[in-house]
């Protein structure tokens, strides 16, 4: 069956170090925002006991800030 797999169908995949990687760096600078790299690393952490959640996520945002410009933000207020 192809296209969506209910969680449970996706709790016994087995991913390597490798496709985390693959995973942060591919998709990680496609997300809207990095705080939604948490999602993604909380379906990952399913996949594998030995999953390493702190440096996806690392890996992740850096790959997101490497691919967006962050604007500077003016909050200067004249009185």
């Amino acid at each position: 069956m192809h296209g969506y797999m209910p969680n449970e169908k996706r709790t016994n995949m087995r991913m390597s170090k490798q496709h985390y990687e693959f995973i942060a760096d591919t998709i990680g600078p496609m997300v809207g925002w990095p705080s939604h790299l948490h999602s993604i690393a909380d379906e990952l952490e399913k996949t594998n006991p030995r999953f390493n959640r702190e440096k996806f996520l690392q890996r992740a945002t850096k790959a997101w800030e490497d691919n967006h410009d962050i604007p500077d933000v003016d909050d200067y207020i004249p009185y």
